[in-house]
């Protein structure tokens, strides 16, 4: 029997996350393949959302575009916890319709375990978000109903249309997938990191800030694949980056 992936708990309890935090967290596995292969998960069933963690609460559509960025360009397996795709916030569930003993027993200390399991809010327009036909073991937060997936399939600025292109980028491109990773030295807030694969390179750049940083790599060829923010790449690499956002560049061709 042999371990093929580890999977990291580096994010999953982490109440931040900086840039410090990203690349010390991947620089523990080198760029060999006989030296292992991370996984990463940024929540799961047993940690509060990454949302409710890790964000202030300004502009959540847009801070998970970011987090889905960086989770899926780190070198290593990205696990998606359901609902990560919607931007989900942890939900808010009343004491007395807790099942978890460990959320019970910390009520109200901690955000608990049992809002990270409530309902997959499917369709905004039926009863219990579209999960049960029936009232759940959980309850379904009001504030999961207008980023239920009926109504974000359908948008093409919604966070899950967001993962379904950066999915669909990493495919295309194997160094995304199988690349080494550097990261590059830069203003705090910023993380930035290249991606390699023989002579292919990307480009990861996002603001993990509340303000905006004037910033940009000067050693990099290559076009804007996506955006966070819509970004206009008539002049190259943008050299100022909003809040929350980022981008992937890299070389098509």
């Amino acid at each position: 029997t042999r371990l093929n992936a580890a999977y990291s708990f580096d994010y999953l309890y982490a109440n931040r996350i900086s840039t410090r935090h990203i690349a010390r967290a991947a620089n523990k596995w080198t760029s060999e393949p006989s030296a292992g292969w991370p996984s990463w998960a940024f929540s799961n069933h047993d940690a509060p959302r990454c949302i409710s963690r890790w964000h202030d609460g300004s502009d959540p559509e847009t801070y998970s575009k970011l987090m889905a960025l960086l989770l899926l360009t780190l070198r290593g397996n990205a696990v998606i916890y359901q609902g990560e795709e919607l931007g989900l916030p942890q939900a808010d569930v009343p004491f007395e319709r807790l099942q978890d003993p460990e959320a019970i027993a910390n009520w109200p200390r901690t955000l608990g375990r049992d809002g990270a399991r409530t309902p997959m809010p499917w369709d905004s327009s039926h009863s219990f978000a579209g999960f049960s036909s029936v009232k759940p073991w959980l309850p379904v937060d009001d504030r999961h109903l207008p980023l239920a997936a009926s109504d974000q399939v359908t948008s093409k600025t919604s966070v899950y249309s967001f993962y379904r292109e950066l999915l669909r980028i990493r495919g295309e491109f194997g160094v995304l997938r199988y690349g080494a990773i550097e990261f590059l030295d830069a203003p705090d807030g910023i993380f930035a990191f290249k991606r390699r694969l023989e002579d292919v390179e990307h480009l990861v750049v996002g603001n993990l800030e509340g303000e905006p940083v004037n910033w940009r790599p000067h050693d990099f060829e290559g076009e804007i694949l996506l955006s966070v923010q819509d970004i206009d790449n008539r002049s190259g690499l943008p050299e100022h980056i909003a809040p929350y956002s980022g981008y992937l560049a890299g070389v098509t061709s």
